[in-house]
């Protein structure tokens, strides 16, 4: 896929989508300072409007412990102190001696400290405690983990682990431990470490690259030490270079390798896609290498986004039905750095005002033959796909089943479009085999509204939005006829609704008022086609 996306700012209450400018631009890094095709980072006291929102309240299993600095005379300081004692510890000794480093496919880790250049000249002294803590702190959990050192680079560390669930464990406890670490003051007054009790950033910022894949190893000549090559060692270096600091960064097959155990064992992080990027190009052969990439952040650092977006079933002390995002803390990221991002992320899904288009999509008239479906439906997903990033903005995937879409727009003039391209792309598709009705495969069901939360599925890390608009929207699709595009007006108090006005290029037909499975209220249903508009005939 050769298109590239951009990003609406997420808090922008009139959103707009951009082919190549006014993008978000990410939080500038050290070292070096790179110039993004995005541009520069506002500082973190300037107050980005993106940044206007935060926290989500979840359990993290893995408790933090404090780094309490020593009194100025100490002759050692408390980091020294932490590591000798917790060297002589027969448990620490132990688990050294049993670790054995990972082999075949083997979970990569790649780390770096946000600004790490510029905090050296600002504080040296200071800046080394700090480093001593960092250090401790991921030596420390790394171990308890089943981690496994590859090199360290400064600050960088290279790690390795058998299982993606270690790695994932480890970066998250990492993350809150080093948020909750006693960080020198020079540390606190840098912008790069400065205490931002509104988005959950204390200290190092840290970035942890994460992939799962086959390797291959050898023992370095000089160090002794196992190294790792291959595909998944480049694709991890690649996700941590889109990383900005204090975040988490996997590709969607190692998020998936795990997730099915995240309640259970990774203490519930928050979960975000990031959509698919690509990540690097190679010469020999000549390719792409794509991936989708997933944000995990701790649970006691996330961003609430459910308790920021959306509107209230009555109206606030101040008059207004939409939630307050400046009331939630919790960390937020600019959208991941990289050469280009080819599908749309949880960032592009609409929320402006509390309100969304939702759009069902229902497959049918396929053959009943199993893997025929399947051929045929993995042939139109792909046209659904196209076709939603055809628009502008594009429309946004919420989830998928078996040929059932659920799909989010910013208006429903969008969804419209969406809906009648479809059936022409559908008609057009090559490779379709079976018994089709190419005339009547999908219904599209289409309702405009207010939503009453939204946020990112626990699982997928994808929109999902709360509220009666949901399932009215689902069952304005039911009410549909094969072949048909309909929108929904819901209706109240016995009021009649007017055809909407979708352009010239668009036939509205008033279908009745309907009662509809488990709606307490009547909806106006209108069916849409393609106008065909004749050119006159010129002799």
């Amino acid at each position: 896929m050769s298109q590239s996306l951009t990003h609406p700012n997420p808090s922008s209450v009139n959103q707009t989508w951009s082919n190549g400018s006014n993008v978000i631009s990410p939080r500038a890094r050290e070292p070096p300072r790179r110039n993004y095709s995005m541009g520069h980072a506002p500082p973190m006291d300037s107050n980005p409007t993106w940044f206007n929102e935060s926290n989500h309240q979840h359990n993290f299993r893995a408790s933090a412990r404090n780094y309490q600095a020593q009194d100025d005379d100490s002759d050692d300081d408390n980091c020294t102190m932490i590591t000798k004692q917790e060297a002589l510890r027969p448990s620490a000794i132990k688990r050294a001696k049993d670790m054995t480093s990972p082999g075949g496919d083997v979970t990569i880790i790649y780390t770096d400290v946000q600004g790490s250049t510029s905090l050296w000249e600002s504080c040296p002294s200071d800046m080394k405690k700090a480093q001593d803590i960092h250090d401790i702190i991921m030596r420390q959990t790394y171990t308890n983990h089943s981690g496994f050192e590859i090199t360290t680079e400064g600050d960088a560390f290279n790690l390795a682990f058998q299982h993606p669930m270690d790695a994932l464990a480890f970066a998250l406890e990492a993350q809150l431990k080093l948020y909750k670490a006693d960080w020198p003051p020079g540390i606190l007054k840098h912008p790069d470490g400065k205490n931002s009790p509104s988005y959950k950033f204390r200290g190092f910022r840290v970035r942890f690259g994460i992939h799962h894949g086959p390797t291959g190893s050898r023992v370095h000549e000089m160090t002794g030490r196992m190294v790792y090559s291959g595909e998944a060692v480049k694709i991890a270096k690649a996700v941590e270079g889109m990383c900005h600091g204090g975040q988490i960064l996997t590709t969607m097959e190692t998020w998936k390798a795990v997730s099915g155990m995240a309640e259970r064992c990774l203490g519930r992080p928050q979960v975000l896609d990031c959509g698919e990027h690509l990540l690097y190009e190679t010469k020999n052969p000549p390719s792409k290498v794509t991936r989708r990439i997933m944000q995990l952040v701790p649970g006691d650092l996330a961003f609430d986004f459910f308790e920021a977006r959306g509107r209230h079933d009555a109206p606030d002390a101040n008059g207004s039905m939409v939630k307050d995002a400046s009331l939630v803390k919790g960390r937020l990221f600019p959208p991941a750095i990289s050469k280009r991002q080819l599908t749309t992320s949880f960032l592009n899904a609409p929320y402006a005002n509390g309100r969304v288009t939702i759009a069902f999509v229902y497959t049918v008239g396929l053959c009943d033959n199993p893997a025929m479906k399947a051929r045929n439906l993995g042939i139109l997903a792909r046209h659904v796909r196209k076709t939603m990033l055809g628009l502008n903005p594009p429309g946004y995937e919420c989830q998928e089943d078996n040929g059932c879409w659920m799909l989010a727009f910013d208006r429903m003039a969008n969804a419209v479009f969406f809906g009648l391209q479809l059936k022409t792309e559908a008609q057009a598709a090559q490779g379709l085999v079976g018994n089709v009705d190419r005339e009547n495969m999908f219904k599209v069901g289409i309702l405009s509204g207010p939503f009453t939360s939204m946020g990112p599925h626990r699982t997928t890390g994808m929109a999902d939005y709360f509220g009666p608009i949901v399932n009215r929207a689902a069952r304005v699709t039911s009410n549909c006829q094969p072949g048909q595009v309909c929108v929904g007006v819901p209706l109240s108090n016995g009021v009649s609704a007017d055809p909407p006005d979708f352009g010239k290029t668009v036939n509205v037909r008033y279908e009745g008022n309907k009662k509809l499975k488990g709606i307490t209220i009547d909806v106006a249903i209108f069916s849409c086609q393609r106008r065909r508009i004749e050119t006159p005939y010129r002799r």
